[in-house]
Parts: structure tokens; sequence; C-alpha cells
């Protein structure tokens, strides 16, 4: 079982893992937009503003498209292996299926929109209730197990394992992370 939930590329990669990381990362794009929580960053999610349902299709594509191109291309660098882009591209799709539930706890958020002005002691009122405070903490319980699949899914699908997966893995985050934000930041 622990398998399943953390590296379940051992048993699911390419093609397959592709389509069905797609349907998640489209029903994550689909449920956000009703709950009105964004993934501008390929490690964020954020609630509370409503955008128009191709902008949540966006943040999916650009998350999943980066971490694929970097992630192939450290793999390409630092791996000994032949590497398939499939598998990558399979593996990180569905390293994101976790984003589904963040979508969901979004609904537990609310936030006024920028036509409802607010006061800062309000904001904080409401920031600091009990359910936003469940969900904010549900939500990076979630984004960590993502990243552990995203771990996973790079030292499977690359073949790397040690010191040389982890640092390649850490700055490629880091780096997708930025780009993300720089990009999603920049078409909005």
């Amino acid at each position: 079982m622990k398998k399943w939930l953390f590296n379940p590329f051992i048993y699911i990669a390419g093609t397959k893992a592709l389509i069905i990381g797609w349907a998640a990362m489209l029903g994550a794009a689909v449920i956000g937009y009703y709950s009105k929580t964004h993934f501008d960053g390929v490690l964020d999610a954020h609630s509370g503003h409503a955008a128009p349902m191709w902008f949540y299709f966006e943040d999916a594509l650009v998350d999943w498209s980066l971490l694929v191109v970097i992630f192939y291309t450290a793999g390409s660098i630092f791996s000994r292996s032949s590497i398939r882009f499939i598998d990558v591209a399979g593996t990180f799709a569905l390293a994101r299926w976790v984003m589904i539930f963040v979508a969901i706890a979004g609904f537990g958020v609310y936030m006024p929109g920028p036509n409802q002005p607010v006061s800062m002691e309000e904001m904080m009122k409401r920031v600091m209730t009990g359910p936003v405070i469940v969900c904010g903490l549900l939500s990076l319980a979630l984004v960590v197990w993502m990243v552990a699949l995203m771990y996973n899914a790079f030292t499977t699908s690359c073949n790397l394992k040690g010191g040389k997966a982890v640092w390649s893995f850490i700055i490629g985050l880091i780096i997708a992370e930025v780009l993300s934000k720089l990009i999603l930041h920049t078409i909005y």
C-alpha cells in the first residue's frame, strides 16, 4: 500500500500515467474553478479569488510543462541510463493527482473578491478561523505528499539515486517554482 501511495511509478508510467495524471489535473482545475483555488506555481495553491475557467487549465499546463522540461533535462544530464520523455511526462502528471484534494479543500476557504473591500482587521478574522486553518494545514500536507511523489517520479523515470538525485531534484524544483511564478504572473 505504501508503494501505491508514494511510488506508484514502479507500476504505472508512460502513456498510462500521462492519461491518468492529466485526467486528475483537469479534474483539479474544474474543482479549483468552483472552489476558487488556483495552482499558480509548481508548489502553490491559493484560494479565494474567482477567475475565468481557462486560467485554471493554464495553471495546470504551465506547472506540468515546466516540471517535465526541467526534470527531463536534469535526468538527461545526470543519469547514465537512457530516459524516455513519455515516462517523465507521465510520472510527473500522475504525481500531481493529489491536487484534487487541495482543490476540494478550497471550498472551506472564503476570501472576499476584489470588489468587496474589507479592512485588514476583518481579513485577519476571516483568515484565522478554524476552517481556513484546517484547510491550510491539509493543503500543506497534500503539497508535501505531492513533492514526495514528484521526487519518486524523478528518480524512477530517470533512474537516479543518492546525492545526485536529491540535489538535482531540489535545484530543479526551485527553478520550476520560480519560472512558474514568473510565467503565470506575466500571463495574468
